[in-house]
């Protein structure tokens, strides 16, 4: 039992370096692109993008739009 939960922790452990590795890199990436930070100010347009609903299983989810409105 003490096995399989340390291979659960250890493919967690895999996960999340893996993401905090291409995190790392795509911030490296946009920073090199643009220079400075991007900040939106009072009045500006921008949308939001649901992630929560792109693994999602239930029906109701499904046809939720995914991005926000303007």
């Amino acid at each position: 039992m003490v096995y399989v939960v340390q291979q659960c922790l250890d493919g967690y452990d895999k996960a999340m370096w893996h993401a905090l590795k291409r995190k790392t890199l795509f911030n490296k990436r946009v920073l090199q692109r643009c220079l400075g930070e991007v900040v939106f100010g009072k009045g500006e347009l921008v949308q939001v993008y649901h992630s929560d609903l792109d693994y999602t299983f239930k029906t109701e989810h499904k046809l939720l739009p995914k991005w926000s409105q303007p």
